[in-house]
């Protein structure tokens, strides 16, 4: 009975990642010292560990940067490039939990100086060992496979894991035990609390508590009548609690996964809000037929989840990646929902027509269905659909449980075959 409710403890990891676009641009620069600043091109966004190193931190003035480091390389924005990077460090933590609670990513076009992830690892310990060794192999292979400094925080719940990571040196892995987490969030100032902005804190020190542990020892009665509701909250964070519906800490969004890259793979992964999937290219190729070839691959895949799930999906959004990692998307939102493979497929080819390669050889890509919502009846279509959809759709799931039986590689579309790597 005592080892049953070991494994039901709840237990989180809060991974941040430093200067994700500027990492991402030193690493491609052999580690020279790179920053990235605002559109105004006077204050950084986004340091490199290179930079950092320096004494550059985002924030900082041009001049301050450079003066600091006289050897600051300033590299411009591409969105598509980072984003694409992005997805690796999602992927990269998604291999170690059942789903990611929340991930904050960098804005498009406006690179931020650090991108967060929060990771569900309850019941993970029996696959991948205590949520201290997860968090080290996450840091390190963030660190080794895409150039990035990550910070990782660990705790009983959300908040007491994002506090933990907030409060660790980059690079650095902070455990807080749930027998410890009154008094870690006891010593942090009132300000360092989720949902605390300065007008409040001001007014909590003109009342002499400057320190969460003070205001944990307040009636929770005096707390809300003087705060409303978001003074209950803010009291339950303070005492090292949070409620399992996650209002104390915010309500998450389900973070966009990506597939696994670089393992010759192509996994789709579910979300509540979208389910991709991602082919290799191999060998990198600038044969429209070969890449409409793997569009086909990767459509076949993502539709098998859609079933599996008893989803069906709105909208259809392709991103190609190309030997030099740059990349280009595009999407576009269907007449009706549905999870067709051909439907989906007709759609990414006529997207990837629009799109010049310019002799660039395609190296991956993914297509990625969202706007999802149940089907009816489970997942069969209910709207109507010619009989040659009909007779597509008997024959994908007579497909799918061959596979499910003898293995992803048991049927193969003739167009696939040796064209991508499975």
């Amino acid at each position: 009975m005592i080892e049953q409710k070991e494994k039901t403890k709840r237990v989180y990891a809060h991974v941040r990642v430093h200067g994700l676009a500027a990492s991402v641009e030193g690493k491609e620069r052999d580690g020279h010292p790179v920053v990235l600043y605002d559109e105004g091109g006077q204050r950084v966004v986004s340091a490199s560990p290179e930079a950092q190193r320096h004494g550059v931190r985002p924030g900082m003035s041009r001049w301050e940067a450079e003066r600091a480091c006289p050897e600051l390389v300033a590299a411009a924005p591409n969105p598509e490039k980072h984003a694409y990077f992005w997805q690796r460090v999602v992927e990269i933590c998604g291999d170690y939990s059942p789903h990611l609670c929340s991930s904050v990513s960098p804005q498009r076009g406006s690179p931020t100086s650090h991108c967060d992830i929060s990771l569900d690892l309850t019941g993970t310990r029996l696959l991948f060992g205590p949520a201290k060794e997860i968090a080290l192999e996450i840091r390190n292979r963030l660190r080794a496979e895409i150039g990035v400094v990550a910070s990782v925080g660990i705790g009983p719940n959300r908040t007491i894991a994002r506090l933990a990571c907030e409060s660790a040196k980059p690079g650095a892995v902070v455990e807080v035990a749930p027998q410890d987490a009154a008094e870690f969030v006891g010593r942090l100032p009132i300000g360092a609390l989720p949902g605390v902005d300065v007008d409040w804190a001001q007014r909590l020190s003109d009342m002499g508590i400057r320190r969460a542990k003070e205001l944990a020892a307040l009636p929770v009665d005096a707390v809300e009548r003087a705060f409303g509701e978001q003074g209950r909250k803010v009291w339950e964070i303070a005492r090292g609690e949070e409620r399992e519906d996650g209002i104390v800490a915010g309500t998450p969004a389900p973070a966009q996964q990506a597939m696994a890259g670089g393992h010759g793979n192509a996994r789709p992964t579910a979300t509540e809000q979208a389910i991709s999937a991602q082919v290799e290219v191999r060998p990198a190729t600038d044969d429209r037929a070969r890449v409409r070839a793997a569009l086909r691959a990767a459509a076949d895949d993502v539709t098998r989840r859609l079933r599996q799930q008893g989803k069906v999906a709105r909208q259809v959004e392709i991103v190609i990646v190309f030997s030099d990692m740059r990349a280009i998307g595009a999407r576009r939102t269907l007449g009706q929902p549905t999870r067709s493979s051909e439907v989906i497929f007709r759609a990414a080819g006529a997207l990837f027509e629009r799109m010049k390669l310019g002799g660039r050889l395609v190296r991956r890509l993914r297509i990625m269905a969202s706007r999802l919502a149940v089907g009816p009846h489970g997942g069969q279509l209910g709207l109507p659909i010619q009989e040659r959809e009909e007779r597509r759709e008997r024959l994908a799931e007579r497909v799918n449980q061959l596979k499910d039986r003898f293995g992803e590689s048991a049927v193969v579309r003739a167009s696939a075959f040796e064209t991508v790597r499975r």
